[in-house]
């Protein structure tokens, strides 16, 4: 007994020496800090800005390239519909009523996460860019970015949040896990503010090919004051969320601000012009032509410009 008791008491002591051992030379290596805050330091210096900027073009893929949120604009219409292998992501969005849309049976978040996270990157470009005293004409794209997100998730998702935990518009550093939805004429009014500026203050011709231009947010804006003029009209009596009240008396004038900004891209091209036939438009070496506005291609490697090696469809 002697003897076990002496076992015992060494083999305690060259554990506790191991764990001794262990826990001082991994003290140097896992220092768990949680935080309740993000560290926006690199937002304050030009190199932040300008990575930020580059962004705000990355994250078109994302969205654009993602299967399922291609699919939930396309089914349904004269471009296609549901084949014969066809699961309910198909067939619940096709307009012919073969499914039933639900927020169970449906993929109709390809634009949520995504635009919102893009949101505040542009926040952030403006409001630190403004203060480091940034060229009005690079702020312009984070506000035509910010104004082409929102725009996009109001005619998705109907009224969304402008506050993103740190008031309106506002560069949010905060981990929170409530919104309140803004109503549909709250969100246009903002979409209206940012593309105006980005009108007043983006160059006519691109700083790099496929950055954003005067002409492109023209646009935006023209489609956004014809998409907010429909709205107010509301010729289905579609419901909206929240609810609101819609002045259709006000539509005839929003219809007018989309012609008038319209005319004024079409008499001010700038470096844009159409291509000569069909097939130019659409033959793969052509990819970068004067009919192309906008790219989220800055890089021709497929790792890099296609933000990974067979991304899309969720992958």
């Amino acid at each position: 007994m002697k003897t076990k008791s002496i076992k015992y008491i060494l083999a305690a002591g060259l554990v506790c020496c191991g764990l001794s051992t262990t826990m001082t030379s991994c003290n140097n290596v896992l220092d768990e800090q949680p935080r309740s805050q993000f560290d926006p330091t690199y937002f304050n210096t030009k190199a932040g800005i300008e990575g930020g900027l580059t962004s705000l073009y990355a994250h078109l893929r994302y969205f654009y390239g993602n299967g399922y949120y291609l699919n939930s604009l396309e089914t349904g219409t004269d471009e296609y519909t549901y084949a014969q292998s066809a699961d309910g992501n198909f067939k619940d969005a096709d307009l012919s009523g073969v499914g039933s849309l639900t927020p169970t049976s449906s993929v109709a978040g390809g634009a949520w996460g995504t635009l919102f996270a893009n949101i505040n990157t542009c926040s952030g470009v403006i409001e630190n860019g403004e203060t480091a005293g940034i060229d009005p004409a690079l702020l312009a794209e984070a506000y035509f970015f910010r104004g082409f997100d929102y725009f996009i998730l109001v005619q998705t998702y109907g009224g969304v949040p402008l506050d993103l935990g740190a008031g309106e518009l506002k560069f949010n550093t905060s981990s929170v896990r409530t919104s309140v939805r803004n109503t549909v004429p709250e969100v246009y009014a903002a979409i209206f503010s940012d593309l105006e500026k980005a009108v007043a203050d983006l160059p006519e011709n691109p700083r790099l090919t496929g950055t954003a231009t005067k002409n492109l947010a023209r646009l935006y804006l023209s489609k956004a004051y014809l998409t907010y003029g429909w709205w107010l009209e509301n010729p289905n009596n579609i419901p909206t969320y929240p609810e609101c009240s819609r002045d259709a008396g006000q539509a005839q004038s929003y219809f007018q601000k989309a012609f008038d900004m319209a005319k004024s891209a079409i008499d001010n091209p700038g470096p844009y012009k159409l291509q000569p036939t069909f097939y130019d438009v659409n033959v793969a070496t052509n990819d970068r032509n004067s009919e192309i506005m906008l790219y989220a291609d800055h890089d021709e490697d497929e790792k890099f410009g296609n933000g990974g090696v067979g991304y899309g469809w969720g992958s």
